[in-house]
């Protein structure tokens, strides 16, 4: 049976260079640790998850699924090829994590970079009101309507591949479960999600990342639900 041809990973025997990049930013601002529990049980959290598109969301709200979904947990250390890797709720290749999460939200505000180790966000340096109308559009095309704030997964390859040959699709293989623990995190703390049918590799320059080294690899949207949290 014919199927879409993707060359095996496999661990590199001699590890590549790596070094940590930031687009330019304009400001970081730390996040609050959010307030309490929602205190549901998983197999209610598990019979609940739809997805589905809510209302616009603030950022605080953005920030309280972050710290659950995508928060490191441990201190970083250094793993395969010598490279830094971190504990996180959802599985990564290796530890490595190379995926970085930037947040598009309704209303014209710039852009932000999610910074799990600190628990805060980076603006981002962009035409925002570019940035939203194309993400709106983008949005639009594949669930018909744009509410709520947009989460676009952005993975540096140049981590995941100085540790393994072939690294594409670990890459999506993290991207699944990323939208699976942000998307069950959304349900316990009361909040819509939905992934999004598209990689989004169009928005990565604009959004301040070499298109050369980083991948688009999806994201989901998340809001209020209609009648509130």
């Amino acid at each position: 049976m014919a199927g879409i041809r993707i060359e095996e990973p496999r661990p590199r025997a001699e590890p590549g260079a790596w070094a940590e990049f930031l687009p330019p930013v304009i400001g970081s601002e730390d996040l609050p640790v959010p307030p309490r529990d929602p205190g549901r049980a998983f197999g209610e959290v598990l019979q609940g998850r739809r997805s589905r598109i809510g209302r616009a969301v603030g950022w605080e709200r953005v920030g309280d699924l972050l710290w659950h979904a995508n928060r490191a947990t441990g201190d970083a250390s250094l793993g395969r090829a010598g490279l830094p890797v971190a504990r996180r709720p959802a599985p990564s290749p290796g530890g490595l994590h190379p995926i970085g999460l930037v947040c598009i939200n309704q209303g014209g505000d710039f852009p932000r970079l999610y910074d799990p180790v600190r628990h805060r966000f980076h603006a981002l340096k962009v035409d925002a009101r570019e940035v939203g109308a194309r993400n709106a559009a983008a949005v639009n095309a594949v669930v018909g309507k744009h509410r709520g704030c947009t989460i676009r997964f952005v993975a540096d390859l140049a981590k995941v591949s100085a540790a393994y040959q072939a690294p594409e699709s670990l890459v999506l293989r993290e991207a699944g479960c990323l939208l699976a623990v942000h998307c069950l995190c959304a349900e316990w703390l009361g909040l819509a999600a939905c992934p999004l049918g598209f990689l989004g590799q169009d928005l990565v320059e604009t959004l301040g990342f070499p298109a050369g080294r980083f991948l688009a690899a999806g994201g989901l949207v998340v809001g209020e639900f209609q009648g509130g949290p």
